[in-house]
């Protein structure tokens, strides 16, 4: 009995494959025209794709860059100055050190300190 089921799939499939609609055939590239069932495919193709904005409608890129705002760096306690992140050990005092949460990192020299986990 197995073998009369697969027989009945068998020439289900082939039924289905005759049925179908041929499967275009694209044209080999630079030479000649493309086959005529190629061509139905290849208008589908076309529609489907955007069109391209002018350089006018397209949206302006986001600010890339910001000023570093200097004051944040510092803190006043009465009449003295004081800074509120660590230097650079390469590149001395004035350049300081961006906060990350695991790590320190220079963006003047490119030096990093990871840190820790205790």
């Amino acid at each position: 009995m197995p073998r009369d089921e697969s027989k009945e799939k068998r020439a289900a499939k082939e039924a289905a494959k005759a049925t179908a609609a041929p499967v275009p055939v694209a044209a080999p590239k630079g030479k000649g025209k493309a086959p005529a069932a190629a061509e139905p495919v290849a208008e589908e193709v076309r529609e489907k794709k955007k069109e391209k904005i002018s350089q006018k409608e397209r949206p302006k890129s986001k600010k890339k860059h910001t000023k570093v705002k200097i004051w944040t760096l510092y803190e006043v306690k009465g009449n003295t100055l004081s800074r509120r992140r660590e230097n650079c050990p390469r590149c001395g005092p004035g350049t300081f050190l961006a906060a990350f949460k695991n790590r320190k990192y220079c963006g003047k020299c490119g030096f990093g300190e990871i840190k820790t986990v205790a």
